[in-house]
């Protein structure tokens, strides 16, 4: 059995560790310890898939149908989750003071990016300090408002958990409502949203930043790498451009009522929640059919690349908008900051968005065929759970929990493979490039 795993390549394994992870996050919600009035083997299993993969969707009540010790088992899965298995493999290596093999840190490299610049033990060790410094400022935070509602004990547990959930990107919430009863509380909502953003672009850029912040904050810009400009810049664009959809769509709809401030607020943090976390602060059944599917194609995008987000990432679709601008500019080499970027990123990048397209596509199909369901809405319903679940965001509109559980299992893949499939479609991608033998003379195709 050693033999056979030591065979895989780092992908398999790392898919091989998720399932593991998954199994025994299951084996232990299944337990009677862990729920109120017990829970069906699928329903755990699509819990515990949720939660490592960072998702947020549920079946069941995470605030009522769970006790403490499950809800603190899935708290557990969503740290480990995000950590990723990817630092598991690290941490491994660096206690038993071992070195990667060439294949592994190749893999690591597609992923992180910029590897080669940092030895393992300190990538490692920025992970988990950069992770636990933010979700307990958050924490703090969250517990100066909880604090007069639940007291002590239950205000700590209640911050503690939404703050890893945040920074994790989860969306899971210990309360039935998710945040609506704090959409107003501007200390709440800012916290959430700082955490989801950080938790969405990813560790390297906050790595990056914090290095040029103690070098200079008046020349942080021009210390960090490209990559991390592009995704600052594309993460604030995104943030922007949906908080104003949101607001326009949903004035006198969901937001209808509320004072502009608050209007503004609520708007920024669906924005902002609605790319990776799955948090809502506003009913996501009630949104008008426009604002869903503005929802969708954020979702679809998700965050950054080397994060705990899901989705295609924010640099995916910047080097495809950024094409499609060259195109009409009649340019043929995509430039940022003085320096070209090169075809390999081009080609995976709309590799890895039309590899996705037609996924989520092949899904939907398949979730309209296996629920059952057929109403006036089941399409865009249908479509906003799977790029929900896809890009492991979390957000719902009341169908997944009423889905059949073959419905439910196919979810579970659905979600897997939004945790995974990026990052496993770039490694295959990359990996298996070979070299042609002979070049063979152009020929031109009518296209378009």
């Amino acid at each position: 059995m050693t033999k056979k795993v030591e065979g895989l390549s780092p992908p398999q394994k790392i898919l091989l560790s998720f399932l593991l992870l998954i199994l025994a996050g299951t084996a232990l919600l299944f337990l009677p310890v862990s729920t109120v009035e017990g829970i069906s083997f699928i329903d755990a299993l699509f819990t515990a898939t949720s939660a490592v993969c960072v998702t947020g969707l549920t079946v069941l009540d995470t605030a009522v149908d769970f006790t403490m010790f499950g809800q603190a088992v899935i708290l557990l899965l969503i740290q480990l989750g995000a950590f990723g298995i990817i630092t598991f493999s690290i941490a491994i290596v660096s206690m038993i003071g071992g070195s990667l093999s060439i294949s592994w840190r190749f893999a690591f490299d597609r992923v992180y990016g910029g590897l080669d610049r940092l030895p393992m033990g300190s990538l490692l060790k920025r992970v988990v300090v950069y992770t636990l410094i933010i979700e307990m400022i958050v924490a703090v935070m969250l517990f100066t408002r909880f604090y007069p509602v639940y007291g002590t004990g239950m205000a700590a547990w209640h911050s503690l958990f939404h703050s890893v959930s945040a920074f994790c990107n989860a969306g899971f919430s210990t309360f039935s409502t998710s945040l609506v009863d704090y959409r107003g509380d501007y200390v709440v909502v800012l916290a959430v949203s700082g955490a989801i953003i950080l938790g969405g672009l990813g560790f390297l850029v906050l790595a990056e930043l914090t290095w040029a912040f103690r070098k200079g904050p008046r020349r942080l810009w021009r210390l960090v790498s490209i990559h991390a400009r592009f995704v600052l810049i594309i993460t604030l664009i995104l943030v922007i451009l949906g908080s104003g959809m949101f607001l326009a769509l949903e004035w006198s709809g969901s937001l209808e009522g509320m004072p502009v401030s608050m209007k503004l607020l609520n708007s920024l943090f669906q924005s902002v929640t609605c790319r990776t976390a799955g948090f809502n602060t506003v009913d996501i059944g009630s949104l008008r059919e426009n604002t869903l599917f503005m929802m969708i194609g954020l979702m679809f995008i998700g965050g950054s690349p080397g994060s705990i987000a899901g989705g295609i990432k924010t640099t995916t679709i910047g080097v495809i908008v950024l094409l499609v601008i060259n195109m009409f500019r009649g340019k043929r080499e995509l430039t940022m900051w003085g320096r070209s970027v090169g075809r390999d990123v081009i080609e995976r990048s709309a590799t890895l968005v039309i590899l996705s397209f037609l996924f989520i596509s092949f899904s939907t199909f398949m979730m309209i065929t296996v629920s059952g369901f057929h109403g006036e809405h089941t399409f865009l319903s249908t479509l906003f759970e799977v790029t929900s679940a896809f890009g492991t965001v979390g957000l719902s509109t009341g169908m997944t929990p009423k889905t059949s559980p073959v419905g439910r299992l196919f979810m579970c893949v659905v979600m897997f493979v939004g945790r995974l499939g990026p990052l496993t479609l770039i490694l295959a991608v990359s990996s298996r490039k070979r070299r042609a033998p002979v070049r063979y003379p152009e020929e031109n195709i009518m296209v378009g």
